[in-house]
């Protein structure tokens, strides 16, 4: 059966409401995360980086912003995804045009070493983004069990 994106999220990092400067100190406070759990390897933060300079995974959805970025199967020991809803919006590049920019309201790191998988979370998350009234229940959420409530209401 098909995983949802809640069976990740039950088990992974969701960070609500923090302060974030950029990206990158995104990657590395997940990053941190991850590795003290043995889901990463030690070059995560940096193969996540990179991957995102060279294939930017912003996404501009109507009222939000939103940041998918993955990285290479090699660097992930144990899949999850971790949900990052920061107090501010952090800057990304928009995926179909990396010369634009977009404020990621919603950043879902995906960390998934099954391709197959990857495609179909892919698809997944792209229709819960497309759900505006999700997204703006979501994005008003301070507690990651109603957060994961509120995914599973939707089916995802």
């Amino acid at each position: 059966m098909e995983k949802r994106v809640t069976d990740y999220l039950e088990h992974s990092p969701i960070l609500l409401g923090e302060q974030y400067q950029d990206k990158k100190e995104i990657f590395d406070a997940v990053h941190k995360l991850v590795l003290e759990k043995n889901w990463v390897t030690e070059d995560f933060a940096d193969k996540i980086l990179e991957r995102e300079e060279s294939f930017p995974t912003g996404i501009e959805q109507g009222a939000f912003g939103v940041a998918i970025p993955h990285t290479d199967s090699e660097w992930v020991k144990e899949e999850f995804i971790a949900l990052i809803i920061p107090d501010h919006s952090v800057l990304f590049q928009r995926m179909d045009d990396a010369k634009q920019d977009v404020q990621a309201d919603f950043i879902f790191i995906l960390g998934l070493n099954q391709p197959h998988e990857q495609l179909a979370m892919l698809q997944n998350l792209m229709q819960l983004i497309q759900n505006t009234e999700l997204l703006q229940n979501l994005y008003k959420q301070t507690n990651p069990n109603e957060l994961l409530s509120l995914l599973k209401q939707y089916n995802f």
